[in-house]
């Protein structure tokens, strides 16, 4: 009996030694997607916010008083250059120009008939430019009551669209400036930007403007800036006038967007310039703290030669095949993102590989084997 026990305790410590020597497994993979690294161009670009305006939104006012007895348009109407829109009493001046016509063509008959005669010498010179006379002073009459008929025409100064018309009604007496309505054209626009006094010096005539929407991605509209004041913002209301250290420069573009319209809050890009840099996928950026990093990832060799790693994370690592390759956590510091790329200043160059999928779930170290590349 003393046998047996003896006998099944060296069986038990002969396996319990078996088990402490025993061969540790060797370090697995983490499959991951990899990209490298390529030079792209971005452009550098100031950011501001404006206000739309618009050089055909067009305020007409009548420029004489008078009763409105034809309304010609409807809000929302197309209207041309030129067009008559609306139409005040002008009896008076209709009868006042046909007097004037009457008086400058007996004027004129009479003037042609002098000259006739003095050519021919029954009449004397003075005569006949005293007649020449009478004939212009009747055509500047006829030309004013011509020009007393048009002000009791309101019309369209441009090709466009009717605004509200709100108190624009056949009945109603107008006053000279008084009620008003628009004609719009909202084909070309502005965008009136407040650019920060430091960055005032950077910005120059025909520059590209991106207007961009809400997420700050898709380009909605593009123009050029057409015009740099020679002085800074100030605000003057309530008669003070405090300086803003803003420039307001102004860009103007053709609106091929039948949604934006004037006086619409817009976020915009000044395109000041263009740069080469490392372009780094924004799938493929982390962030830890505020701070950007990704996974770059290098041969197990160089990783081993580089890194400070303890004595049995090295043996583990030393049974990888040599072409293995493992992930190292890079602190980068980032540009601005265009096209889904944010610009690499320093941190990665062109040429390295890095992790764009499974980033989440690696750590400083970890061997990687890749699923695809680009």
């Amino acid at each position: 009996m003393r046998l047996l026990a003896k006998v099944g305790f060296l069986c038990g410590l002969t396996c319990m030694m078996a088990g402490c020597h025993s061969k540790s497994p060797d370090p697995q993979a983490f499959p991951v997607d990899a990209t490298r690294i390529k030079t792209r161009k971005f452009a550098e670009v100031i950011q501001a916010q404006g206000t739309l305006v618009n050089p055909g939104y067009i305020e007409l006012r009548p420029q004489v008083n008078g009763l409105i007895t034809q309304v010609l348009v409807k809000e929302g109407d197309s209207v041309t250059v030129g067009q008559v829109l609306v139409v005040l009493d002008n009896a008076e001046q209709i009868a006042e120009l046909k007097t004037a016509q009457a008086q400058f063509k007996e004027a004129d008959l009479h003037a042609k008939r002098v000259r006739w005669l003095f050519e021919k010498g029954a009449e004397s010179k003075e005569s006949a430019e005293e007649a020449s006379v009478a004939a212009i002073g009747k055509q500047s009459n006829l030309v004013a009551k011509q020009e007393a008929l048009n002000k009791r025409s309101i019309r369209s100064p441009i090709d466009g669209i009717i605004g509200d018309l709100t108190g624009i009604n056949p009945g109603l007496y107008l006053k000279q400036g008084g009620n008003s309505f628009v004609v719009v054209n909202n084909k070309n626009l502005s965008v009136d930007l407040s650019v920060p006094a430091l960055q005032a010096n950077k910005i120059k005539l025909g520059q590209r403007v991106d207007m961009v929407d809400e997420s700050n991605s898709g380009v909605i509209g593009e123009g050029r800036i057409a015009f740099i004041p020679p002085y800074f913002e100030a605000d003057t209301r309530n008669n003070d006038f405090l300086p803003l250290n803003t420039l307001r420069v102004r860009a103007a573009f053709v609106n091929e967007r039948s949604d934006l319209r004037p006086n619409q809050l817009i976020r915009s890009k000044i395109i000041i310039g263009s740069d080469q840099h490392p372009g780094l996928p924004a799938t493929a950026a982390l962030f830890k703290a505020q701070q950007p990093y990704t996974y770059k990832l290098v041969p197990v060799r160089s990783f081993l030669k580089e890194n400070n790693v303890n004595l049995q994370q090295k043996k583990s690592m030393m049974k990888l095949p040599s072409t293995s390759l493992i992930a190292v956590e890079t602190p980068l510091k980032l540009g601005s993102l265009q096209d889904n790329y944010f610009s690499v200043l320093s941190g990665l160059k062109a040429g390295d590989l890095i992790a764009v999928s499974g980033s989440a779930v690696l750590a400083n170290g970890t061997p990687v084997s890749i699923k695809s590349s680009n």
